[in-house]
C-alpha cells in the first residue's frame, strides 16, 4: 500500500484493459476525469483473454510486454482505494511495476495483476487488448473504430462495474 503521505511515484498508474479510454466504462471515465494521460507505455508481462476484461501476469520470457496507458492520479490515496476495490473482487491485486513510455523512459507505476491461475490458449498474443482478435468475443477496437466514424459505442461496464463506484 502507499504511505500516509503520497509522493510523486505514487500517483502514476498503469491501465491497460477495460479502463482504458477505447473502453467504454463509467469506472474508466470517472479514472480519465480524476487523471491526467500522461503517455501510452508498456510493462513487462503476458495478457490473458479472461472474459469480459484481461487479466495481467508475469512474463514467462524476456520480450513479454503488454501495452497500455498510464495516467497521473491527482488524488492518488482515494482514487487507488476505489480502484482496489474495484479489481479486488475480480481477482486482482495492486503491485508495482516498471512502465516504458515510447521515448524510451521508464517509470514505477502502480498496476493491477491477475492473481488466479490462467490458461495459456487464452494468451492475448501481441499483449495489447485493444488489438485483440475479434473472437474473443468482447468489443474492442471495432468499436472505437466505431466511435472514431461518429457511431455511438456500446458501454462494456456489465456486471463487473455494475454499482461499483470509483
Amino acid at each position: 500500500m502507499i504511505s500516509a503521505r503520497p509522493t510523486p511515484r505514487d500517483s502514476l498508474l498503469f491501465v491497460y484493459g477495460t479502463l482504458r479510454a477505447f473502453v467504454v466504462t463509467a469506472a474508466g471515465e470517472r479514472l480519465r476525469r480524476r487523471s491526467r494521460l500522461v503517455g501510452y507505455a508498456r510493462v513487462a508481462g503476458r495478457l490473458y483473454d479472461l472474459g469480459g476484461y484481461p487479466g495481467l501476469g508475469k512474463p514467462r520470457r524476456a520480450g513479454e510486454w503488454v501495452v497500455g496507458e498510464m495516467y497521473r492520479l491527482r488524488t492518488p490515496r482515494r482514487t487507488l482505494r476505489a480502484l482496489d476495490r474495484y479489481e479486488r473482487g475480480a481477482g486482482f491485486a495492486r503491485a508495482r511495476a516498471i512502465a516504458y513510455l515510447a521515448d524510451g523512459s521508464r517509470r514505477c507505476v502502480w498496476v493491477y495483476r491477475f492473481l488466479r491461475p490462467v490458461y495459456a490458449a487464452r494468451r492475448i498474443a501481441g499483449g495489447d487488448y485493444e488489438r485483440r482478435q475479434p473472437a474473443a468475443g468482447i468489443a474492442g477496437a471495432e468499436e472505437a473504430a466505431g466511435r472514431a466514424r461518429g457511431r455511438p459505442a456500446r458501454s462494456l461496464d456489465g456486471a463487473r462495474t455494475e454499482g461499483r463506484r470509483l
